[in-house]
């Protein structure tokens, strides 16, 4: 049965131009996926932890009285439809809940791809989740200064800008005296609690849409202030280098040419660590650490040895796959692990890869007891995942992991 999918174009300008004058817009996500909430019971025990988060966070959160009072109100509902018939959860992979008092905004929308279990809140309904497929590769640049923040989301090639706010920070005061030093401490106070709301939602995004790679933008003397208050699953996918991108000025271009020059920066400085690492292991004779040429690669990949894996783009070769376990070599003429005839292919470097990676694995892992020898079966399966599970680029290099 195919899964039911709210989500239109119609639907995603409607919460694209919904936006409170405060941070009021509690928007909820809830897995459905049958092999974990098939049930009912099941799901409510989903249900009461992701609510749970959302009542923790606007009870503890720093906030003004009348956004506390409009989220609980928020919450409240979302406590009343969520405990109903759930009817909303037929054919429904996911569930994603837009609710805000302030704007009469309740929006409930069915999705047909799964996403993870999470709530954001913020002056706009949070629909990265509704336009972006689970795939790798997602990059979070974050655009702050002491008062405002801009949250962008996509690839190194093109980004979207996903959340913006700003938080009431006081301005310069010169009259002198204590009151300013009053006021000056008040200031600080207010700019750091707008911190602690930037580093907040990146970990409500990250919790809900994960990315790979966080990039941040703010003033020299912002970076270390920003950086405490990172949680330490964010900090862990923050490059190391800071972006001169003003907040307001910066448009999306300016940004993505900002962060894809640093993370092609960092891509080169990966390639060559590896480069200098194979280069390293190759050099000791018979040490078994590296592997170079074709031949020997694919053996590794076989034998699942593989931990970081070098290619030239232009490299064609012929060789040999088994059409039953996809084992591959350079030659031959039956499969060494089941005997099958070999197929002759003639191929980019990409076509092993892409079997390895597209085709799944035929059974689960195969162990065996300490009183008995593997199968032919056994052994045929096990060569066969280890194909199947390697990830891995195009072939002429490999440095192996013992």
């Amino acid at each position: 049965m195919s899964s039911v999918n709210d989500v239109n174009e119609e639907t995603l300008r409607t919460l694209v131009d919904a936006r409170a004058l405060a941070q009021t817009v509690l928007s909820l996500y809830l897995d459905l996926d049958p092999a974990q909430f098939a049930t009912a019971p099941a799901r409510a025990t989903e249900i009461d932890s992701l609510l749970g988060g959302a009542h923790r966070e606007i009870e503890s959160g720093e906030r003004p009285h009348g956004e506390r009072q409009d989220l609980r109100a928020a919450l409240a509902r979302a406590r009343e439809i969520f405990g109903g018939a759930q009817e909303w959860a037929q054919g429904a992979r996911a569930v994603a809940l837009f609710l805000s008092e302030s704007t009469d905004l309740e929006r409930l929308l069915r999705l047909a791809h799964p996403v993870r279990a999470g709530f954001v809140i913020s002056d706009a309904p949070f629909i990265a989740p509704l336009t972006e497929p689970a795939s790798a590769g997602r990059v979070c640049v974050a655009l702050a200064d002491e008062r405002f923040a801009r949250i962008l989301r996509g690839s190194a090639q093109r980004l979207t800008e996903a959340v913006s706010f700003g938080d009431p920070v006081h301005g310069r005061h010169k009259q002198g005296g204590w009151s300013q030093a009053r006021y000056q401490r008040s200031q600080v106070e207010d700019a750091e609690a707008h911190l602690r709301h930037v580093a907040r939602t990146l970990h409500d995004l990250l919790r809900v849409a994960p990315y790979d790679r966080l990039l941040i933008a703010c003033t020299g003397p912002l970076w270390p202030r920003v950086l405490a208050k990172l949680h330490a699953d964010v900090r862990a996918l923050l490059h190391p280098d800071r972006l001169s991108l003003d907040v307001g000025d910066a448009s999306a271009e300016d940004v993505v040419e900002a962060a894809g020059a640093a993370l092609a920066e960092e891509q080169r400085a990966r390639e060559d660590a590896l480069l200098g690492e194979l280069r390293e292991r190759h050099a000791r004779d018979g040490d078994g650490r590296a592997a170079v040429g074709l031949g020997p690669v694919l053996g590794a990949l076989v034998e699942r040895r593989v931990g970081a894996l070098l290619y030239d783009t232009g490299l064609q070769a012929g060789g040999v796959v088994c059409p039953r376990c996809r084992w591959m070599g350079t030659e031959g003429e039956r499969c060494p692990v089941d005997g099958a005839p070999f197929r002759r292919v003639r191929a980019s470097s990409r076509t092993p890869c892409r079997r390895l990676l597209a085709s799944p694995p035929r059974s689960s892992r195969c162990e065996s007891g300490p009183s008995s020898a593997p199968s032919a079966e056994s052994r045929r399966r096990s060569a066969s995942e280890a194909c199947f599970r390697r990830r891995a680029g195009r072939v002429v290099t490999g440095q192996l992991r013992l």
